[in-house]
């Protein structure tokens, strides 16, 4: 399944249901220069390559949200074949199982894709050094925030508690109108805007940090199926 999200200055190509856990891969595309960024290129690296090809648009950046190797295990691949510069966030580094050379952000740097600015957000909790990439219009967000859902907090480097704080930070730093982009497609709609999530994503919801992690680490997993469906506060407090 593919889907493009459009925008003035650039536009977000999707392929969904990749590889064995169904990655969602995206592309970044700068419309005046045609400069390219894959985010996250898993299992399919010259499905991807060819794919950008026949379009006709170059490909500079390999952007990484987080470590996880099925987000990460095409990307020595596709960097060895094109020569695209790779970028992980700082704190991402110590866990990332990459050869070549990885160029880091931090929290608030900007990236530049022929015209089109990204702006890093960083965010802990399902990994240690997780990163969002926000554009105009649309936050890429990796597995840190799913439709209805967030990332597991049960692998190296994952922590509920840093979780917590980093979808606060989104909450406050992220317009309403944003479009979400994710590393799967978990909810019952492929993409919503924050405003949704803000009122139907249960971790959105709770606002005690004690709550949250208990809801994440204790309740979540064995009351809810895929795909996720919006929820109210008092469906969620049902569950707590």
């Amino acid at each position: 399944m593919e889907k493009t999200f459009d925008a003035e200055r650039y536009s977000i190509e999707v392929l969904y249901h990749i590889g064995a856990y169904e990655n969602s891969i995206h592309f970044i595309v700068d419309k005046n220069t045609k400069q390219c960024a894959i985010v996250d290129p898993a299992w399919e690296a010259d499905l991807f390559i060819q794919r950008i090809e026949e379009k006709g648009y170059t490909l500079t950046d390999i952007w990484i949200t987080h470590w996880h190797g099925d987000h990460t295990n095409a990307v020595d691949e596709m960097a060895n074949k094109t020569g695209a510069k790779i970028t992980a966030g700082i704190n991402e580094l110590p866990y990332l199982d990459i050869e070549n050379t990885v160029h880091t952000v931090k929290d608030g740097d900007i990236l530049k894709l022929g015209e089109t600015e990204i702006k890093i957000i960083e965010t802990p909790g399902h990994t240690a050094g997780g990163v969002c990439y926000l554009l105009d219009n649309h936050l890429i967000a990796g597995d840190t925030l799913f439709v209805y859902g967030v990332g597991i907090c049960c692998l190296s480097g994952s922590d509920p508690v840093k979780l917590f704080h980093s979808l606060n930070k989104l909450k406050t730093q992220v317009a309403d109108n944003i479009t979400l982009l994710c590393g799967h497609d978990y909810g019952s709609e492929i993409s919503t805007t924050l405003a949704q999530q803000k009122k139907a994503n249960p971790f959105l919801l709770i606002d005690d940090l004690d709550t949250f992690v208990r809801y994440r680490m204790e309740v979540h997993d064995v009351t809810r199926t895929y795909p996720m469906s919006p929820m109210t506060l008092t469906e969620v407090n049902a569950l707590l």
